[in-house]
């Protein structure tokens, strides 16, 4: 599979493994991130000579910039097939101690950034009759509720019906929209939430015992953009060993 692919937040983690899993695939990707150093990096580390890795700076906090970046890597060449969604922060904090500021920076980064990137990029594909696929990156905090993250288990709760109304929206332009909601990956961000508190045990619930890989994420966000997931739209996928099927067990 050939296509131009924008992936944002790729500078680490899951959207650096998201990435490097399309080049495999032959693909073109564009990585969208804040962080210019270590986005300058990882383009050095995966560029193969052949122009098939693009990067672009873009606050997701910041409209026009995202606006900038989204025009910019559409016109780069002359159109896109997939947006992986994939930029998000997680802050672990008391519900009763949220400040609206950090509120406001994860609403604005996990749920915004999307809602507007998605938007750009959609009218776009509309525009030049381009049967695209757009996958967000959801959470099985999305899912279920827990303790200290109420605000990014709301901005991932919104980015489920963000997806599926999207999905219902652009289908008649062929345009195919889903979400991957992973549940304990081994990536830095899962590794600072243990950090900040060392009480919790991640894989404690999780009947496959143990924490998911960078890889299998990927892979996931791949199948969904794949020819092979055609008739597939509007679908939260859950990578997570099976930990949500397991809510019950005391």
């Amino acid at each position: 599979m050939s296509k131009r692919v924008l992936v944002s937040g790729c500078a680490s983690g899951i959207g650096r493994g998201i990435v490097e899993n399309y080049l495999e695939k032959d693909c073109k990707v564009i990585m969208l991130d804040k962080d210019e150093e270590q986005l300058s990096l990882v383009v050095s580390e995966l560029d193969d000579g052949k122009g098939r890795v693009q990067s672009v700076v873009c606050d997701l906090e910041n409209v026009e910039s995202i606006r900038k970046a989204a025009s910019w890597a559409y016109n780069l060449w002359k159109g896109l097939d997939i947006l992986v969604n994939n930029a998000g922060l997680a802050v672990r904090e008391s519900f009763i101690d949220i400040g609206l500021e950090n509120w406001n920076q994860i609403m604005n980064v996990n749920l915004n950034g999307t809602f507007i990137l998605s938007q750009i990029i959609s009218k776009r594909m509309k525009q030049d009759n381009i049967s695209g696929s757009i996958v967000n990156m959801s959470s099985k905090n999305g899912l279920s509720g827990s303790s200290k993250l109420a605000h990014y288990n709301a901005s991932k709760a919104g980015i489920n019906l963000l997806t599926q109304s999207m999905a219902v929206e652009l289908a008649p332009y062929r345009i195919r929209v889903n979400a991957v909601a992973p549940g304990f990956i081994d990536t830095p961000l899962d590794q600072k939430l243990k950090k900040e508190d060392t009480n919790l045990n991640l894989t404690n619930r999780t009947p496959m015992q143990r924490l998911g890989t960078v890889k299998e994420v990927a892979n996931g966000v791949y199948f969904l953009t794949s020819d092979q997931a055609s008739y597939i739209t509007g679908t939260i996928l859950v990578i997570d060993g099976g930990h949500m099927a397991n809510g019950s067990e005391l």
